[in-house]
């Protein structure tokens, strides 16, 4: 009996030693996906904002908006609170479809229970021109901020507090238009948060620009890029030229009509973009990608003779000539007429695949041509490699595509990056991927997501994140928005939320809590398996 008791015994220690890793590790995995499922899930919960915010304090409680409410706006002098009313406007467009709640607007800051108010009077200095402050309690939402611009950003934040349906192009009956009670304090990490759409390979509408500049903003981002001019297509009108859009706008990649953009339809552009605090910066590729106005006008080539149109998509064929000078009149008459369309504070001058242009040949062209865009009191922005040319100095910004601004840094250049392989929206998610191309390699939305600004710039010179859409293989809006969706909220990201406070799996929870509201605003956006 007793070396039966031992026998036990011993089998029972055996098993136990066997048995508590075995315990701990299921234990162990268990708590952390418990602790996994709790963290995120609140983060989902009281925080679905993209960009994330800098603070984000739930309180208790809940605002609800009834057709009683109104939006009540004051600035700190009466030009102020003027601008500040179309941002209560914008605001209250935005509510209006879902809800069928036509809120009325009052000046003033005797506001009613159960309304909104946009002021910037008591703003925290610190805010800057973007940041706000939103304020809900139960019986009140405020948003305060030093600048009109700011109060627009507060504006977009809060419509992703009211429930997904409030993006519906239709009424929605029988819905609560509720909004958390919380606090949100927030700025933006970088001033430059872009989107480039190139209208040139293939035109788009003005209805079509206006649409993705809406999508756009309501992600913060305050930049539209358009590529205005190619090797297949002059897209606005140079009056003084008007060839460039009746022969150099004919057509696009494929050979399909193409099209341009008034001057008149330009400054509508520009001004649905300002409601929206976005500002155009119009690009004119030079001196290579420039066929499209060299079949425009025989004097631009040596022989005098016009190009043939090209619909093709090879780059590196064509160039401007850089040593006539008849050629810097030709661009000065058309960086003169757009200065004068055009209130942003930049002209983009191409500069990238001048692989027909000597470098020495290329150096003084874009000496040159940056200083003709100073003359009319833009600053200049160039692709790399424009930072190598001795004549260009710190006053010219580089867009840093390549991830080769040696020069720039050296130089002190402020610097734009869309660096290719992260930041190029034309990229391929995957193999599968039926538009886009895929020589900068697959970009999936994570890995759109997991790089940083200062992975590629000094902090103290960069302005900021910019996601270019290239259209070689883009010919429809729905085509256009599965490449821009759901990438570019990743990169928006980038550029409002510090890189300390990002996470890929806390971010994944949010992005997919946006599927709905996408889905909400017929955006056709890749409905990635991972996420939702």
């Amino acid at each position: 009996m007793k070396k039966i008791n031992i026998k036990y015994f011993r089998m029972s220690i055996m098993l136990a030693i066997l048995l508590v890793p075995l315990t701990l590790k299921f234990t162990s995995l268990h708590e952390v996906k418990a602790s996994a499922k709790i963290n995120f899930a609140d983060a989902s919960a009281s925080n679905n904002i993209i960009p994330k915010p800098l603070s984000y304090k739930a309180g208790s409680g809940k605002f609800i908006l009834t057709n009683k409410a109104s939006i009540y706006v004051k600035g700190k002098d009466d030009n102020e609170t003027a601008e500040v009313r179309k941002v209560g406007e914008f605001l209250r467009e935005k509510l209006r479809t879902a809800t069928g709640y036509d809120l009325n607007i009052v000046v003033g800051d005797n506001v009613v229970p159960g309304s909104i108010y946009l002021t910037t009077i008591g703003a925290e200095a610190d805010k800057g021109n973007e940041g706000y402050r939103v304020q809900t309690t139960e019986s009140s939402i405020k948003i305060t901020a030093n600048k009109p611009e700011g109060l627009s950003r507060g504006v977009q934040t809060l419509r992703q507090l009211f429930p997904a349906d409030i993006e519906k192009s239709t009424l929605v009956p029988a819905v609560q238009w509720s909004v958390p009670v919380v606090t949100i304090d927030d700025k933006p990490e970088y001033s430059h948060r872009g989107l480039m759409l190139d209208v040139a390979r293939h035109f788009f509408t003005v209805d079509d620009v206006k649409r993705q500049i809406d999508l756009a903003a309501q992600y913060k981002i305050n930049k539209l890029h358009l590529h205005l001019s190619d090797d297949q297509g002059w897209r606005l009108e140079i009056k003084k030229w008007p060839d460039l859009t009746a022969i150099g706008g004919s057509t696009q990649v494929g050979g399909g009509p193409g099209g341009f953009y008034t001057q008149q339809q330009f400054k509508d552009l520009v001004k649905f973009a300002a409601d929206r605090y976005v500002e155009i910066i119009p690009e004119f590729d030079m001196p290579g990608h420039s066929n499209a106005a060299l079949a425009s006008y025989g004097f631009l080539n040596p022989d005098g003779n016009k190009k043939p149109l090209y619909t093709g998509t090879k780059v590196g064929f064509s160039s401007f000539m850089t040593h006539d000078e008849k050629t810097y009149g030709f661009i000065e008459d058309v960086i003169r007429e757009v200065s004068q369309i055009s209130p942003s504070t930049y002209i983009h001058i191409g500069g990238d695949e001048a692989e027909s242009t000597k470098k020495a040949d290329y150096d003084y062209f874009v000496g040159r041509v940056s200083n003709i865009v100073k003359k009319y009191g833009k600053t200049p922005i160039g692709w790399d490699p424009i930072d190598t040319a001795p004549t260009i100095d710190s006053a010219v910004v580089l867009q840093n595509w390549k991830d080769s601004n040696a020069a720039a840094v050296q130089k002190k250049m402020k610097i734009v990056v869309s660096v290719a392989k992260k930041a190029y929206l034309d990229m391929k998610y995957n193999e599968t991927t039926p538009y886009g191309l895929n020589w900068a390699g697959y970009i999936p939305v994570e890995t759109g997501y997991r790089w940083d600004v200062t992975d590629f710039a000094p902090r103290q010179l960069a302005l900021g994140v910019e996601s270019p859409l290239w259209t070689e293989t883009i010919s429809t809006v729905k085509a256009m928005d599965y490449m821009i969706y759901p990438r570019l909220l990743g990169y928006a990201e980038i550029g409002w939320t510090p890189k300390a406070s990002r996470n890929w799996e806390e971010y994944k929870l949010r992005l997919k809590n946006q599927g709905q509201r996408m889905s909400n605003q017929n955006i056709n956006f890749y409905n990635d398996p991972g996420i939702f």
